[in-house]
């Protein structure tokens, strides 16, 4: 059986790179400021968890190995969003 569901990459950028895609896009209106137009405000930022929060959720889980592997496997995906080894 073959899955049909298409794969979507999704796309992190951080708020300096958004920044300065707009002021790009903007590259000929200096009407205002980006801090005046608001559009970041209008975004909802992912918040990646600290390490404190990511143990703080684990300490509910009963079994050792689904502690650590949640715990090494957060903290993977943390470092490759933030641009870590690929």
């Amino acid at each position: 059986m073959t899955n049909n569901k298409q794969q979507t990459a999704v796309k992190l950028y951080t708020e300096e790179q958004v920044k300065m895609a707009i002021q790009m896009a903007d590259k000929y209106n200096y009407l205002i400021t980006l801090e005046e137009c608001g559009i970041l405000n209008q975004l909802t930022p992912i918040e990646l968890p600290s390490d404190e929060e990511i143990e703080k959720e684990s300490r509910f889980m009963d079994d050792i190995l689904e502690t650590v592997g949640f715990q090494a496997g957060s903290k993977f995906v943390i470092d490759r969003i933030q641009g870590g080894a690929q």
